[in-house]
């Protein structure tokens, strides 16, 4: 994710709390300590193109130190990767195999596409694919947030509320890494990050399957948190 350098001048701590699932994108980064489940079984998410297949992967979850500007020592877990998965999931009901995929991309693909400026500037950007196409659309509120929704056929569900710029003005648009049927239910999910300009990560994953009455995607994971020794 990009980050402003005014980020890396300032310091702050992250907060911490032990997980049972994650979703991870970016694994170069630091983590929270003690924020990444241990002991998990890891599925990767591969994908050349728009041929992409879920397979189990492995994942070494570790702890560590750095400093940060005033020298001082901070926690953190770091994760280390086989192989270059678009992204890992840990403790998901999912099964190995071919998935369906309608839209991959990673962060020099995204960033100036048409998918990204149309979400951006017009507030609206219809998915690719499926039998029951999917809108991601946002509305500013009057406290200056961006509330993000998603439509299918009838059914409008709230997914989140972001502030319309980040904390040195960076851009907040989510970043849609990937859409297609990942759970195998015929119907379509989510893996996306939200930007944070001061050292913050957001990564979300939301499936069809599971969700209750009126919804159309339900967030199986969620990995947030802003990186030790960084920036605040």
């Amino acid at each position: 994710m990009r980050r402003s350098l005014a980020a890396l001048l300032l310091t702050c701590a992250g907060t911490a709390g032990a997980a049972d699932t994650a979703v991870i994108i970016d694994s170069t980064r630091s983590f929270v300590p003690n924020s990444i489940p241990r002991n998990a079984a890891w599925l990767g998410l591969f994908c050349r193109k728009l041929e992409c297949e879920l397979r189990p992967v492995g994942v070494d979850v570790g702890t560590g130190r750095a400093k940060n500007i005033l020298d001082e020592d901070e926690s953190l877990d770091s994760v280390a990767i086989d192989g270059k998965p678009r992204a890992v999931f840990a403790n998901l009901p999912l099964k190995p195999g071919k998935v369906v995929t309608w839209h991959a991309m990673n962060d020099e693909q995204y960033f100036g596409s048409p998918q990204y400026e149309k979400l951006r500037k017009l507030g609206k950007w219809s998915l690719p694919g499926g039998a029951q196409p999917l809108v991601l659309s946002w509305v500013k509120t009057a406290e200056g947030r961006k509330r993000y929704h998603l439509t299918g056929d009838s059914a409008k569900q709230f997914l989140f509320a972001v502030d319309a710029l980040g904390h040195y003005e960076g851009d907040t648009t989510p970043v849609v890494y990937w859409a297609g049927d990942l759970d195998g239910d015929g119907k379509g999910d989510l893996l996306l990050a939200i930007p944070d300009d001061n050292c913050g990560y957001d990564e979300r994953l939301y499936l069809s399957s599971g969700t209750g009455e009126g919804s159309l995607l339900r967030k199986a994971a969620h990995t947030s948190g802003r990186e030790p020794a960084c920036g605040c």
